[in-house]
């Protein structure tokens, strides 16, 4: 042997001149060419010098494979014409033009090699070279899916026809690396990574340091994936050890990145930002355009962690600029994800909605499972927000099934149940909003878990039980939730089992013992951390004089109403909660059109259509839009009304505000779940 055993089935394809000049060159240096730290150290240099063959191209392929491996891209693009001579030399010239950019170029190079060599007339370059291709596709997303899909299908044909052939393993490496991270793009499992520790052990046994890195790299990134943290130190000392070795300067720097994901899944996002723009560093002095793109988005995420928000859109427009010159639509499903995550924050619903739909359509196209979860929570949390409820369901429902069929853990499940819940509840589908708190129970029971969300389950299932008519039922669970809050001596969990008992005794027509617990019950949570509590007490104490009103019409119960629709709206501006905005100008409306005061109720729904219009909130903007025309018209047919005729419309006006309320109400009472996942930091 003259070569290390990494290159075994390279010696078998160089003449013994080749082979005997190589020898002579690291003889001459007192080294050993077997030795793999010194053989990645001194070829590229030996390669150059005169003494080896001219015509022995197989030299070419071996040069061009370490230069890869090396990240050494100036070696290559010197060498670009004499590597033209060599199919095998092709392929590893073109992963590097691939990696700096030129995507296109790295295609047609590989597909032209691929006409060139059957598997039966070079097996090795043959199955090297649909890996590189895989490996493109797979990381551009050029042109369409079943390009990659046809590739894979050639890859695991030559692998069940030659797995016999000598020194398979050896050669089909790259191949093992490409359909592992496919695989990945999925979804991340258990099963993944025991293939993973397998291919690991097996590039020990075959002594090949450069893929032995590459797999253990995936095994730091998978664990930190699926957030197990406990072997990630010595994974990443076993890394560190093999830098010492051998300078795989690329990899180096995805170590680097690694080590920045990890630091920011811990919380220490100044580190991890320290450690991308190490790596970003690194990358750009090697033109790796496909390295720097994973540190723009590396950057982007830690960024947005510690709320930099300008500064994540900024690098998240980078990000989708420089995917989109890569073909790049992995990467590019991310920053359109992240840039409708940032305009949702910032009330641009209609623009956040376009971004995640791109996103959706790519990311099903090209099967990126792994990133489907966050746009079909964005969407949902998007359609809620703006006021497309019929469509939040849907994409919440997409959601669970997407979380159900690949095994999220059951506190996700649990929340996606109430949120699901909440949603149909909301549409009036209350028989399955129902059955969603019912399953949510049974994980909160299965968990043993009896926290404020048991609690809000039991709210809730309270408030449909009660819409169903089943008051039997309703009962037994406001009493569960009554003693709850007895037992936790939580303040608010106290108002919220409050707030349900008086709902309670409203549906019940029993509106003095409502009245009564309502007393100074506004000014008791004024002082609660969250304006949701307020904002109930408030909406059910409207309904009160509302109902009240109803039985008799007292000026002062109207003024009262008035006063507390203001204070509404003030809180659903601090709680930067538009629907309770648009729910409670509709009801002021209906109170001011009772009120024979056109002009400031068509004044209010314009006010909320200028509003829903420039937030891209389309649905609020159509119904409040259709709520205007009706002012009109009642103003236009009012004087033609009888006395009776006219008191049924007052009193249909005062019903429709009720209504309205009890929506609001529901509205309210979601909102936190169905924000609070949304507004939370990602990384």
């Amino acid at each position: 042997m003259v070569l290390p055993t990494a290159f075994k089935t390279h010696e078998s394809r160089l003449s013994q001149e080749s082979l005997d000049a190589i020898e002579f060159q690291f003889d001459r240096l007192a080294l050993d060419s077997k030795d793999p730290k010194v053989f990645f150290k001194r070829f590229l240099r030996i390669s150059k010098s005169p003494t080896l063959p001219e015509d022995d191209h197989e030299l070419r392929y071996l040069a061009a494979k370490i230069a890869y491996m090396l990240a050494d891209y100036a070696y290559l693009n010197e060498f670009a014409k004499e590597i033209q001579t060599n199919a095998g030399a092709k392929v590893w010239f073109a992963l590097a033009e691939a990696q700096q950019g030129e995507i296109s170029n790295a295609i047609e190079l590989l597909e032209q090699v691929e006409k060139e060599i059957s598997e039966t007339s070079d097996p090795m370059v043959y199955i090297e070279c649909l890996g590189a291709l895989a490996q493109i596709l797979f990381r551009s997303g050029y042109k369409n899916k079943e390009n990659l899909k046809t590739v894979v299908e050639k890859i695991h044909s030559f692998q069940e026809k030659n797995a016999s052939l000598p020194d398979f393993d050896h050669f089909f490496l790259l191949a093992y690396l490409v359909l592992s991270h496919v695989k990945a793009a999925e979804i991340v499992t258990l099963a993944l990574i025991e293939e993973t520790k397998t291919l690991y052990q097996l590039t020990k046994q075959l002594e090949e340091p450069y893929f032995m890195t590459q797999f253990l790299l995936d095994l730091i990134h998978y664990s930190i994936v699926q957030k197990n943290f406990q072997e990630l130190e010595l994974l990443f000392e076993e890394v560190s050890v093999i830098f010492q070795s051998f300078n795989f300067k690329a990899l180096k720097a995805k170590a680097i990145c690694l080590r920045g994901d990890w630091e920011a899944a811990l919380g220490d996002y100044e580190h991890a930002e320290k450690n991308y723009l190490e790596a970003r560093k690194t990358y750009v002095a090697l033109k790796d355009q496909i390295g720097v793109v994973n540190c723009i988005k590396n950057l982007a995420f830690v960024s947005e962690s510690q709320q930099q928000f300008t500064k994540a859109e900024e690098y998240f427009f980078e990000l989708l600029e420089q995917a989109t010159n890569l073909t790049d639509d992995y990467n590019k499903v991310i920053a359109l994800t992240n840039i409708a995550k940032l305009l949702a924050r910032k009330g641009k619903y209609a623009e956040a909605l376009t971004n995640y739909q791109t996103a959706l359509e790519i990311a099903q196209n090209h099967s990126f499972t792994i990133l489907l979860t966050p746009i079909f929570d964005g969407l949902s949390y998007v359609n809620f927000i703006a006021g497309n409820f019929k469509e939040a369901v849907e994409t919440r429902t997409n959601a669970l099934e997407f979380k159900v069929k690949y095994h999220a853990p059951p506190e996700e499940l649990l929340m996606d149940h109430i949120k699901l819940g909440q949603l149909n509840a909301i549409v009036g589908n209350l028989t399955t909003a129902f059955d969603e708190f019912e399953k949510a129970l049974h994980i909160c029971t299965k968990l043993n878990k009896k926290d404020e969300i048991y609690f809000d389950i039991l709210n809730w299932l309270f408030e449909i039980s009660t819409a169903l008519g089943k008051f039997s039922l309703a009962e037994s669970y406001i009493n569960r939730a009554d003693l709850f809050a007895s037992i936790h001596a939580n303040q608010e969990e106290n108002a919220q089992a409050i707030i349900s008992r008086i709902r309670f005794q409203i549906q019940k027509k029993e509106l003095l013992k409502a009245e009564k617990l309502l007393s100074n019950m506004y000014e008791q949570v004024q002082d609660f951390p969250s304006a949701l509590t307020p904002a109930l007490v408030l909406i059910e104490k409207t309904t009160v004089l509302l109902l009240k009103y109803l039985v008799q019409e007292d000026q002062t119960i109207l003024e009262e109403v008035m006063q507390n629709l203001d204070d509404m709206l003030f809180i659903s501006l601090d709680l930067e909660f538009l629907p309770l905005t648009m729910y409670t100008k509709k009801v002021l409306a209906k109170i001011l059109l009772y009120k024979d005061n056109f002009k400031e109720a068509s004044e209010e729904l314009t006010e909320a259509i200028d509003l829903a219009k420039d937030l891209g909130m389309e649905t609020f903007e159509q119904t409040i839009q259709t709520d205007l025309i009706e002012i009109q018209k009642i103003q236009e047919k009012q004087p033609t009304l009888s006395e009776d005729a006219l008191k049924l419309q007052k009193q249909a006006l005062l019903e429709e505000a009720i209504s309205f309320l009890r929506e609001t109400f529901w509205l309210v009472s979601a909102s936190e779940h169905q924000r609070d996942q949304f507004l939370r930091l990602s990384s």
